[in-house]
């Protein structure tokens, strides 16, 4: 269920996007000619569907929703850029019928890099003129910005969207360490226990043992556990939620313990 919703959620964000961005020229909007202020709004719309399907559905900042935001923001920067080529196909007019399509698919390619270059060229001192073949690299560069541009936003909105710690120290948001849903309850408890006394042997073989005790359908009730960690000082934050199943199949999520790590503490998680 929680993929499907993701699967809508994300398709109408980026759809509702990338139709967004179209209609207000953003895929190629820059600041001083090469900051992508355009692309990375693009990205920030696209992942708000995902974000959302993250809340709905109680989950967590896991590797395959980043990759569902990730494709979502590609997707909605492509399908831009794709109704901005079908709106010059029908400023052509008639002399389109005439030429092949691939024609028009290049020239409009190379449109777009020239551009790109041109913008970054005004920004430089009227004394310095830069040949065509430089522009034209510039500009391929300024696309390639643009990329990673929609691409970074996606990972910034998610974590900020679904609450992941940030590191003020180093600037970055944590990164999601462990997840792990256990029916062994009192293992969770003694795990939590080793790290808050910095014991990390301890606190590896009681993972383990939380690990080696898997949620399984006749399960009523359970505990997940969620560790954020910082992936320079070893900060920490970890969440033990009690999970438990109620009608029709549903699952409900009862408030978490939240636990905050400094770094002494934090690198003992790093030992499990």
């Amino acid at each position: 269920m929680s993929g499907f919703l993701t699967l809508v959620l994300a398709a109408l964000s980026s759809a509702l996007t990338a139709y967004g961005a179209h209609r207000t020229s953003l895929s190629h909007f820059h600041v001083l000619g090469g900051i992508p202020v355009g692309a990375v709004l693009i990205g920030i719309g696209a992942t708000l569907g995902v974000a959302m399907a993250i809340r709905f559905t109680a989950s967590y900042d896991t590797a395959n929703y980043r990759i569902f935001a990730q494709m979502g923001g590609m997707a909605a920067y492509a399908g831009a850029v794709l109704l901005d080529y079908a709106q010059y196909q029908l400023h052509l007019g008639g002399p389109a019928v005439a030429t092949p399509e691939v024609l028009h698919a290049v020239n409009y390619a190379r449109l777009l890099i020239e551009g790109g270059g041109q913008a970054i060229a005004a920004q430089m001192p009227n004394s310095v003129a830069l040949p065509m073949p430089v522009i034209l690299g510039v500009g391929v560069l300024r696309l390639f910005v643009e990329v990673l541009g929609v691409v970074v936003a996606t990972g910034w909105t998610m974590s900020y969207l679904v609450d992941v710690p940030f590191c003020w120290t180093h600037h970055r948001f944590y990164q999601l360490r462990h997840i792990v849903e256990c029916a062994d309850m009192s293992a969770v408890r003694e795990w939590e226990t080793a790290i808050q006394q910095r014991r990390p042997h301890e606190a590896r073989a009681l993972l383990a043992r939380v690990r080696a005790s898997p949620v399984v359908p006749s399960d009523r009730s359970w505990i997940r556990v969620a560790v954020h960690q910082c992936s320079v000082c070893h900060a920490a934050r970890v969440r033990i939620e009690g999970r438990r199943r109620i009608s029709l199949g549903r699952t409900r999520t009862e408030p978490a313990q939240v636990m905050q790590f400094d770094a002494a503490r934090g690198s003992a998680l790093l030992a499990t």
